[in-house]
């Protein structure tokens, strides 16, 4: 079940009809379109009722929109104008998308693709391989916060202020392998910015790991991050080891493809 948007609003500003309501918009992606109210409902942690009645006041206002013949609702009209004003960014997933395929082949398993989103991380792009494993995410996704790779590499190359603010958040226990000890995530996040890869063993998702990789522009900015996911049961040390090289050398190949060119032999 999805973290109930009650138990994310720890801000006394935040308005809770509000947040729940996001929560409901939240639930659909390019691998799911349609959900039903008791859907929404467990998937949100939301009581039935709430959940009805934030579901009807979306489709008032034409952000949902109701099948008739299934009673499954969908994104409708007004959610458009929200994709108009994003950022497009096609050519870029286009560019990241051979370094993508070549690390999906030298793997054999998923790979990501992510950007900051004023502060948070963004699924770009993922390669799924034909291997059975049900992936947590897709496109247009928020990752989530310093428990992923993505949100680790992000934060652990800001200035210290902005890094002091994300340590200062509360950190959610979503596994029992997530570390929320802000004292940790602080020297992890240092050896992140060190050996610039990143781990997540267990801390999202349970029975998921992955180890990612930061992708610069010419400049020398931190423009998306690359990473592999790989079940547990497939993430020995070995395989671990194959998978960092592997993710650090593709990053490394679109970064140079940007423009970036490492200083003192380090990349």
């Amino acid at each position: 079940m999805a973290q109930s948007a009650a138990s994310r609003d720890v801000d006394p500003l935040s308005v809770r009809a509000l947040a729940r309501g996001l929560s409901v918009l939240s639930l659909f992606d390019v691998d799911h379109r349609e959900w039903t109210v008791d859907e929404i409902a467990e998937q949100t942690g939301l009581v039935r009722m709430t959940a009805y009645r934030m579901v009807r006041t979306l489709e008032s206002m034409a952000f949902l929109v109701r099948d008739p013949a299934t009673n499954r609702y969908r994104l409708g009209p007004a959610t458009l104008a929200l994709c108009y004003v994003a950022d497009d960014q096609s050519q870029f997933i286009k560019a990241a998308r051979p370094f993508l395929e070549a690390l999906v082949e030298e793997t054999g398993e998923s790979v990501t693709l992510a950007v900051e989103v004023d502060g948070y991380p963004v699924c770009l792009d993922i390669i799924n391989t034909t291997r059975p494993f049900k992936r947590r995410t897709a496109p247009g996704r928020i990752l989530g916060d310093v428990s992923t790779v993505h949100g680790k590499i992000f934060a652990a190359f800001k200035p210290p202020e902005e890094r002091e603010a994300i340590l200062a958040r509360a950190i959610p226990q979503l596994t029992p392998h997530t570390v929320t000890d802000s004292e940790a995530i602080a020297a992890e996040l240092e050896q992140v910015a060190r050996d610039e890869v990143a781990y997540d063993i267990e801390g999202r998702y349970a029975g998921l790991c992955a180890v990612g990789a930061p992708v610069r522009d010419q400049f020398g900015t931190i423009v998306a991050t690359i990473s592999v996911v790989v079940p547990t049961g497939r993430f020995g040390p070995a395989e671990s080891a194959r998978c960092t090289e592997a993710v650090k050398a593709a990053a490394a190949s679109f970064s140079a493809y940007l423009g970036w060119t490492p200083r003192g032999g380090a990349y």
